[in-house]
């Protein structure tokens, strides 16, 4: 497995050009066409208690990452899974698995009991990553409404 250090976007953290540059080539890498994120949400995301934005730097690169959405019900408290992501350039290296176990980490250590996320059937290695580290489907439909 290639090395790489992962860490959490913060305020302490300047969001530089090359990091800005970074983030959005994975986004397009998820969703290719989408709109480039701007300076100012970063700004918003970051001073945000329940999101938390983890990048995974290889040779001074953005070469991943993942967000968790920290969410409070009555019952529990637990962790949605969203943009996860490893550059082409270096996926099959291991590094999708490195930042997985990472933010699994980091949503124990903030007691959340169980961890959601959804991912395309298309994504085929995703899927199976997904499932090698003991994440199961659920018995469960996902709706969504789009609101213009």
């Amino acid at each position: 497995m290639k090395e790489g250090k992962i860490y959490p976007l913060t305020k302490e953290i300047e969001l530089t050009e090359e990091i800005l540059r970074g983030i959005n080539e994975l986004m397009g890498v998820l969703s290719p066409g989408i709109k480039k994120v701007d300076p100012m949400r970063f700004e918003e995301l970051i001073k945000n208690p329940f999101f938390e934005l983890y990048l995974l730097e290889l040779e001074g690169r953005i070469a991943g990452m993942a967000s968790l959405h920290y969410m409070e019900t009555l019952a529990k408290k637990s962790v949605w899974v969203e943009d996860v992501v490893v550059h082409p350039n270096h996926q099959g290296k291991g590094l999708g698995k490195k930042i997985m176990k990472h933010i699994v980490g980091e949503a124990k250590k903030k007691g959340a009991k169980h961890i959601d996320l959804t991912s395309s059937p298309k994504r085929v290695a995703a899927n199976r990553l997904y499932q090698r580290l003991n994440f199961e489907p659920r018995d469960t439909n996902v709706y969504r409404l789009k609101i213009e």
